[in-house]
């Protein structure tokens, strides 16, 4: 038996040394040299969480960036798109980005209005009539300055880009008159000002994240909201809330934000590299932005479901006049100087 055993033995140490020499497991030398290995340790990532769908100004913009950086570093800088809310939503999006967490993002203007109250200017209700004023404005001198301001909290600004107009989406009528405002409960992104514009109107501002707005309509806490007509499209609100008022009474932007202690991190060719390429589609993002408004405003007038609405000019100045008290506000809380350059930006 002892025989049977210690034959067994050899032979298990045998057929392992046979297999160890043809898998070549004690062979020293160099694996052959792949040229596709070769730089990724220096290839850098930046991971760009937003809130909205692909199909939007800001998922657009999102996705043309990161094809620009691509291309411009032949592959070192790769950006990691996130939409949708999925890592961060938009009321913690900035303490993830400040934190590190996150390289980048996108919030809109009124989510940076609480640790920059001056940045409400660009909140103001009837401030812009024009797409090229909406261009000129943040594009223009104030844009940088209100950049500038970013250094203050720590974090690096990069550029603006557009989402257009806003108007009024309504769950049960059509919103005409000032009146019709009274105890109606309205959506808002987190803002003073935004709250004391639907003050003033009489109505019920509730302050909600992007993701949860969704489920506060189903459950009638949310009759109605101020929004662009891509982001009610794309993101199927106006299948519960479909009485538009295309209003054109305020502006939704984003500001391109990195993580500051990254962006000092990255060598002066990639800094180049990301600046370069969001100048480059400055006037692309604002485009394409106007253009997919029109298509989505074109897809729900072709909706049965959906009843759409234009403020005539009576009614347009009925809105202004009640919310004129809103710019006293904005200078109590603001920087007049900035109303001041907004106004010298867009005049032309």
């Amino acid at each position: 038996m002892r025989f049977y055993l210690i034959s067994a033995i050899v032979t298990l140490i045998i057929l392992i040394t046979v297999i160890s020499f043809r898998q070549d497991v004690w062979q020293t030398y160099a694996l052959p040299y792949d040229e596709e290995q070769v730089g990724l340790n220096d290839q850098i990532t930046i991971n760009f969480s937003h809130v909205v769908a692909e199909n939007t100004p800001k998922g657009l913009a999102a996705d043309k960036f990161a094809q620009l950086v691509k291309e411009k570093s032949n592959g070192k800088i790769n950006v990691q798109i996130y939409p949708n809310g999925i890592l961060y939503n938009d009321e913690n999006e900035l303490a993830a980005l400040k934190n590190g967490d996150i390289q980048m993002i996108a919030p809109t203007i009124s989510k940076m209005t609480e640790a920059l109250p001056s940045w409400q200017v660009l909140d103001l209700p009837f401030i812009f009539e024009r797409e090229d004023q909406i261009y000129a404005a943040l594009h223009g001198e104030l844009s940088k300055t209100l950049l500038a301001e970013l250094s203050s909290i720590n974090v690096h600004g990069l550029s603006f880009w557009n989402n257009g107009f806003k108007q009024i989406a309504s769950k049960n009528e059509l919103i005409q008159t000032v009146e019709q405002f009274q105890y109606l409960t309205v959506r808002i992104m987190t803002s003073d000002l935004l709250s004391q514009q639907f003050n003033l109107l009489n109505a019920e501002p509730i302050s909600t994240t992007f993701n949860d707005l969704y489920k506060k309509i189903q459950n009638n806490e949310i009759l109605a909201q101020e929004n662009t007509l891509s982001n009610l499209y794309s993101k199927g609100f106006y299948k519960m809330q479909p009485q538009i008022t295309l209003s054109n009474h305020g502006l939704l932007a984003y500001s391109v934000l990195m993580n500051e202690d990254f962006w000092q991190s990255l060598d002066k060719s990639s800094q180049k590299i990301i600046t370069q390429s969001l100048k480059e589609m400055d006037r692309w993002q604002h485009e394409q932005a106007i253009a997919l408004n029109e298509q989505n405003l074109q897809q729900l007038q072709a909706d049965p479901n959906v009843t759409l609405y234009t403020l005539s000019k009576q009614q347009r100045e009925e809105w202004r006049v009640a919310l004129q008290p809103i710019y006293q506000s904005y200078n109590n809380i603001g920087n007049p100087q900035f109303l001041a350059q907004l106004y010298q930006d867009i005049k032309n």
